[in-house]
């Protein structure tokens, strides 16, 4: 006689295969990925008191690793693996922003800049140095804040735009 969980992971990723993510509810896409920091566990209680203790799937994504640590059963690679999530979709997006587009207005600019700050808790401050046809030739951190203040060193965008031959920056 089989359990009735036989096979609930592999039932789990074959819908995500061919009806992707979105009619998921947040406890089984949370459940989804925990499956690759807990091979051998049933997710489902885990995703669920996840879910409790943060409120959302967000929540889940955006806390710290040591907050999610407090969680009973969330282990060193669970949190790494959780809090991974947002930087990752942060690289994503930026990797996926045509670097060949001209950041020529702020709506570019801002687009091209958004992913970047995603799910960031304290002030970021990062430049972009651009060519003479506003092409991006790179896009740095600068600095890291608190929640409601960054400094920026002018030495710092001076040399950094200097070493990139920059011909205006962001």
């Amino acid at each position: 006689m089989s359990q009735p969980h036989t096979g609930h992971r592999e039932r789990l990723r074959e819908r995500f295969l061919t009806e992707g993510l979105d009619a998921f509810p947040e406890h089984n896409i949370l459940e989804l990925l925990l499956f690759y920091a807990l091979p051998q566990k049933d997710t489902n209680p885990l995703a669920h008191k996840l879910l409790d203790t943060f409120g959302t799937l967000s929540g889940v994504l955006d806390a710290a690793p040591e907050e999610l640590a407090r969680v009973d059963g969330v282990g060193r690679n669970t949190a790494a693996l959780l809090s991974l999530m947002p930087a990752l979709f942060r690289r994503y997006k930026l990797s996926g922003s045509r670097r060949d587009q001209p950041l020529d207005s702020a709506e570019k600019a801002g687009e091209y800049l958004l992913p970047l700050f995603a799910g960031l808790k304290n002030e970021v401050a990062y430049l972009v140095c651009l060519d003479a046809k506003c092409k991006p030739l790179c896009c740095r951190r600068l600095s890291e804040g608190t929640v409601n203040a960054a400094q920026i060193g002018t030495r710092k965008v001076v040399e950094m735009a200097l070493a990139f031959n920059a011909s205006s920056v962001i």
